[in-house]
C-alpha cells in the first residue's frame, strides 16, 4: 500500500498543503478500492463461470455469471439461470447432501423444485440429458431422460473459498 509522510508546520500555508495531500491520498485510496473490488469480482466471475460450466448436471445448464455493482464499496458475483440452485445444492436422494450451506439456505435434498429428488428410483424429463442423464430407448417413455439428479457442485461456495485464497494477492497487485 502506498505510504506517505506528511509534515505539517503550524501555519496556514503548511496546513493547507497537508489538507491538499490528504485529499489526494483519499482520492487515490477511493480509486484503488474501486479497482480492487472490480478485480476481485472479475476473478469471482471467471472462477464461478468455469465451475458452473464444468458442473455435473442432468439437463440444460443455463447458468450465466456476472458482476453487479451494489453501491458504495459493494459488488456481487451473481449466478442466474433455471439450473443455478440445482447445480449449486444438488438434487436427488442418490447423492450425499453435503453442501455446507444448504440447510441455512432452506435447501433440503428432495424438497425443492418439483420435489422429484426424493424419488429413490429417480425420475424422467424431456430435454437435454446433460452430463449423465440416460436417454430412455424403449417403451412409452422412449426419448425421455431418466435421472437420479446430480451431486452438489457447490460452484459459488467453492468460488468464495478460492477468492478468499486470492484476496491478499489481488490486494497487493492493486494497491501499489
Amino acid at each position: 500500500m502506498k505510504k506517505r509522510v506528511i509534515k505539517v508546520q503550524l501555519n496556514e500555508r503548511s496546513i493547507d498543503q497537508a489538507i491538499k495531500e490528504l485529499n489526494n491520498y483519499k482520492k487515490w485510496l477511493t480509486d484503488k478500492t474501486k479497482e480492487f473490488l472490480k478485480a476481485l469480482a472479475d476473478e469471482g466471475v471467471k472462477i464461478a463461470s468455469v465451475k458452473f460450466g464444468q458442473a455435473v448436471y442432468d439437463g440444460t445448464n443455463d447458468v450465466t455469471c456476472s458482476m453487479q455493482d451494489r453501491g458504495a464499496n459493494k459488488v456481487a458475483v451473481m449466478a442466474v439461470g433455471g439450473a443455478t440452485l440445482f447445480i449449486e445444492f444438488g438434487t436427488g436422494v442418490k447423492y450425499p447432501d453435503n453442501h455446507p450451506e444448504a440447510g441455512e439456505n432452506g435447501m433440503v435434498r428432495g424438497q425443492y423444485g418439483y420435489k422429484l429428488g426424493r424419488l429413490e428410483k429417480g425420475w424422467r424429463y424431456s430435454g437435454d440429458p446433460g452430463r449423465n442423464g440416460e436417454v430412455i430407448t424403449e417403451g412409452k417413455h422412449a426419448g425421455e431422460i431418466h435421472t437420479y439428479g446430480n451431486p452438489a457442485n457447490m460452484s459459488m461456495y467453492l468460488t468464495v473459498r478460492e477468492l478468499e485464497d486470492k484476496f491478499a494477492e489481488i490486494a497487493r497487485r492493486v494497491y501499489v
